[in-house]
């Protein structure tokens, strides 16, 4: 086919392919296939059987404001006209295309979800298993909120998953390390590939017996195989899965009155991530680039969104703390005559 001919959809099964190929290498998560095609009928709808080598910089431009005019926020837009760089990169590689178009890039603003306080928190847990114990089920469809729904926000919160890579999460990905004399017993979870982070993710302790309780529920219905997902295995679709448990958390958040955050937004399974974090940063002694290893994180994404919120006064007892006093200073500093 002459490039005069291949429309950009054409072009965009290109990067699909390359997608499923990082995914099959472990590069990526799957999620990532679902997402690409989630984004190509944005672009389907304007770019039509347009050849891709009519494209050019003002006719993404023109897309952009097409998307903006529909009423997507700039972070459900960047991810868009990312696939459509993708897209465009590929075609150029192949060549398609003499050049790529500048993709213009809308500007964002940290915007971090709000987190659960550790009143919240607890809070939070309570209202759950109230719920779990209710007669008839509180149900969402013919999904009944039980047990299986505190675990999974408890394992969440000890785990600092993001809530797509805890429903891609395997039996096969847990290995409980066990405890010694100098430290307690922890899971170490070779999860497939995230955000371009693929070192393994190492929990609290806590996730150990949160985890062998789900393991013993789930064996109890047939389930617990290596190859069977943590939550949620008799869901086939994935996708689904996660709608499940994010509308049944959605139910949770109202009747325990945590839907909004203290900044108006609605809180979400994210929030979890972001409590897990905070909770650490504010009540732990880990410095971030440890932290951003066990999150799959980075120490920028961390200050970005996570930490936007601490202040330099909120956890100024670590500020003023020593291991040794006069480790660095002389000890004629440390005394109360001492002069600046």
């Amino acid at each position: 086919m002459r490039p005069k001919k291949i429309t950009f959809s054409i072009a965009a099964q290109t990067a699909i392919k390359d997608a499923e190929t990082r995914v099959k290498l472990g590069q990526n998560s799957p999620r990532l296939v679902s997402d690409y095609k989630d984004r190509l009928k944005h672009c389907d709808a304007f770019f039509g059987d347009m050849p891709i080598s009519k494209i050019d910089a003002r006719k993404v431009r023109d897309f952009r404001d097409e998307l903006a005019s529909k009423g997507l926020k700039s972070t459900a837009i960047a991810p868009v006209m990312s696939f459509v760089s993708v897209v465009l990169r590929l075609a150029h590689e192949d060549g398609l295309i003499m050049q790529k178009p500048p993709i213009p890039r809308p500007s964002q603003k940290p915007t971090p979800r709000s987190a659960f306080s550790l009143a919240e928190y607890k809070q939070l847990l309570q209202t759950l298993r109230s719920m779990e114990k209710a007669s008839p089920p509180i149900m969402w469809k013919a999904s009944p909120i039980d047990k299986e729904l505190r675990w999974l926000v408890t394992f969440m919160v000890n785990g600092f998953f993001r809530p797509g890579d805890l429903f891609v999460l395997q039996h096969k990905h847990i290995t409980i390390v066990p405890s010694n004399a100098s430290e307690p017993a922890y899971l170490r979870i070779a999860a497939p590939a995230s955000k371009g982070h693929a070192n393994p993710i190492i929990t609290m302790p806590v996730a150990v017996p949160i985890y062998n309780r789900l393991l013993s529920h789930q064996k109890a219905k047939g389930f617990g195989k290596p190859d069977d997902y943590l939550f949620l295995p008799h869901r086939r679709s994935r996708k689904y899965a996660h709608e499940i448990i994010r509308r049944q958390f959605r139910i949770a958040l109202k009747k325990a009155d945590l839907l909004q955050g203290p900044n108006g937004d609605e809180r979400s399974l994210y929030s979890l991530r972001h409590s897990a974090i905070t909770m650490r940063l504010q009540q732990g002694n880990v410095d971030l680039l440890t932290l951003a290893r066990a999150c799959r994180t980075s120490v920028e994404m961390i200050d970005r969104f996570y930490a936007s919120s601490l202040t330099a006064e909120a956890n100024r007892d670590k500020l003023f703390s020593f291991r040794h006093p006069t480790r660095y200073l002389a000890v004629s500093d440390t005394s109360t005559n001492a002069t600046t």
